[in-house]
């Protein structure tokens, strides 16, 4: 390589020192493919130099022709990827609050005598008893078959525990306490009470219609 080019100066000194450099025009040298330069070796030194060299300015011509529109988009594209990076957080938060809601629920210990379909009628979960298949969909690691469930096992609704419950016929604060959504703890139903002295006057009590605000903390347990 260096010697081709030591050659290249020679040749072109040569001929600048007898007169006889030539000198090509732009349509001269566009009739040329790079693959016919390239071809050329050694001979014709004084034409490759020419033709690389009007290449060159060619593509500085080029360049600085694009600059003034590659400007904007660059800072453009800055804007483009922080967007893009603001865009991808949020799509990160959103898959973890949907996995985190898919697998979010209230215990439920099965009692004798029920099925999928009688859980999910309960007026505290779904009160239709045709979306058990949202509970059997939550619990297909313990659950084979959705006809086959026993007392004693505890399975998960996939509901979130409630703020606050309407006292319906036949309630009462140890029963409503009691609920897997409310407490799952008949004892706690002194929380429910406090929680509610502005309606209740009388624990033992309480009528149908009232809405009863359930905390999830004080004195009488912690949160859930």
């Amino acid at each position: 390589m260096k010697r081709t080019i030591v050659l290249a100066l020679m040749i072109c000194l040569g001929l600048a020192s007898t007169g006889l450099a030539k000198t090509w025009t732009a349509e001269e040298l566009s009739a040329y493919s790079q693959a016919e330069i390239e071809a050329m070796g050694n001979d014709n030194i004084h034409l490759q130099i020419a033709y690389w060299e009007w290449r060159k300015s060619e593509a500085d011509a080029r360049t600085n022709e694009l600059e003034p529109q590659v400007l904007p988009l660059r800072e453009e594209l800055v804007i483009v990827d922080a967007r893009i990076a603001e865009l991808t957080s949020e799509i990160n938060a959103l898959r973890a609050e949907i996995a985190r809601l898919r697998s979010a629920g209230v215990r439920h210990t099965i009692l004798d005598g029920e099925c999928l379909w009688i859980i999910a009628s309960y007026h505290y979960n779904y009160g239709d008893g045709s979306q058990w298949p949202l509970i059997y969909e939550r619990n297909r690691d313990t659950i084979t078959d959705a006809n086959l469930i026993y007392a004693g096992h505890t399975l998960w609704v996939p509901l979130p525990m409630l703020n606050s419950y309407t006292v319906i016929e036949g309630d009462f604060l140890g029963k409503i306490a009691g609920f897997s959504r409310v407490y799952d703890d008949r004892g706690m139903w002194p929380q429910l009470y406090e929680a509610n002295r502005n309606i209740i006057s009388d624990p033992n009590l309480i009528y149908p219609g009232q809405v009863l605000n359930i905390t999830r903390s004080g004195s009488f347990g912690g949160s859930r």
